[in-house]
């Protein structure tokens, strides 16, 4: 059986001809922004685990092993976030069946959310970075 229902895709979604088309294009552009901002930390990653392969891990203690580990994790959180922002708030717009203003709190607390997340990272990467136990990785 052929479903007849269309889902909007992304693109009819935040360039659609009404008002609020001002609030979701300005919206993607800016998580969009962070995405391609944000895309020089996934190649930082990945250079850092080809590194790592690379270096002698023998005599390397695991503390410093794990703290590698949590820094390309933190790298790849705010890249992950802002594509994720990307495609929740058509989530939350489209194919809930919530009323308006449950959609509009929570637009504005995953928006929240994700900010608070995108600093949280970004502070961690700061501080993980300028920690002695990743020395024998970079």
């Amino acid at each position: 059986m052929e479903n007849t229902d269309k889902k909007p895709t992304l693109k009819q979604f935040y360039f659609n001809s009404s008002w609020y088309s001002l609030f979701t294009t300005s919206y993607l552009f800016l998580f969009f922004y962070f995405a391609i901002a944000y895309l020089n930390n996934v190649f930082v990653a990945i250079a850092f685990v080809f590194r790592t392969f690379t270096t002698s891990t023998a005599l390397i203690p695991m503390s410093n092993i794990v703290w590698g580990a949590i820094y390309v994790i933190s790298l790849l959180i705010p890249f992950t976030i802002s594509i994720f922002a990307i495609v929740a708030l058509p989530n939350i717009w489209m194919r809930t069946n919530w009323k308006k203003d449950q959609r509009l709190l929570a637009t504005i607390a995953v928006v929240i959310v994700i900010f608070i997340v995108m600093l949280i990272a970004s502070d961690l990467i700061e501080t993980v970075s300028q920690s002695s136990a990743l020395v024998p990785f970079l």
